[in-house]
């Protein structure tokens, strides 16, 4: 059975955003480096994450404070998804 899980996301590369009109105006959508809220959805049978290479969907707060689906494919390009390293990077934040 799938369920949600709640956790942090490690920004690896930014993203920016534009709100359509006659003037561009970037805003940052995620910053490298900054730790985000976010969530992700299990797979409903164990080995769903090897053999999809990921979770099935994510989720992630931005800058704005809007809880935003993030695709796979986008969250390897934005986020650090290696999860040994994600470990690692947390430890070594409580630990500084």
């Amino acid at each position: 059975m799938a369920q949600i899980i709640e956790t942090k996301f490690l920004c690896k590369s930014g993203s920016r955003i534009s709100a359509r009109g006659s003037t561009i105006i970037w805003e940052d959508r995620f910053i490298e480096g900054k730790w985000y809220e976010g969530f992700y959805e299990t797979w409903s049978f164990e080995e769903g994450y090897v053999m999809n290479n990921g979770w099935r969907r994510y989720w992630v707060v931005n800058e704005q404070g809007l809880k935003e689906e993030i695709s796979r494919a986008h969250m390897r390009i934005i986020f650090e998804t290696d999860i040994q390293h994600l470990r690692d990077k947390k430890i070594e934040d409580i630990i500084n």
